[in-house]
């Protein structure tokens, strides 16, 4: 009886444990919310924002932005190509740039540079609060912004 009631009481503890390590993680700073995307998905190409699970992508992006950018990939497997992105929207290209530093970051903007051979590209992600965590509600590029394109 007593090895019951300690194996129930194990179990419990442990469950406790479980549940709490498979919480979503929130970025309570724009700027730890920037390098985990990266990390996340590195702009080699390998791994897309959009090809992740909506929980995934939640986690970094608001629900609009989560919303659309889901529903763009969903696109391209019906129409067998692209639909409104055709780049790597954390870098603004089809390539790999390679390294970026972060030149700002703020509680609202971070600004994001590539130093590529032929120019600088230069990626503002624009920020809000989601409760006690910071998620991106659109990217700005030299001349256009992912909402804009989404909404295309």
């Amino acid at each position: 009886m007593q090895l019951k009631i300690f194996v129930l009481i194990s179990l419990g503890i442990l469950s406790g444990c479980v549940s709490a390590n498979n919480d979503e993680k929130c970025f309570k700073d724009s700027k730890s919310l920037i390098t985990n995307l990266y990390k996340t998905f590195p702009v080699n190409g390998n791994k897309i924002v959009e090809s992740a699970d909506k929980k995934t992508i939640s986690k970094f992006f608001n629900n609009q932005l989560t919303t659309m950018l889901l529903n763009d990939y969903k696109c391209r497997g019906k129409s067998n190509g692209v639909c409104n992105i055709d780049f790597n929207i954390l870098n603004n290209s089809q390539d790999d740039l390679g390294e970026f530093n972060i030149l700002q970051a703020t509680n609202n903007i971070v600004t994001v540079k590539f130093d590529t051979p032929t120019h600088g590209e230069f990626i503002d992600f624009l920020i809000e609060s989601k409760g006690e965590c910071k998620v991106v509600k659109n990217i700005q590029y030299n001349n256009s912004n992912l909402l804009d394109l989404l909404r295309k």
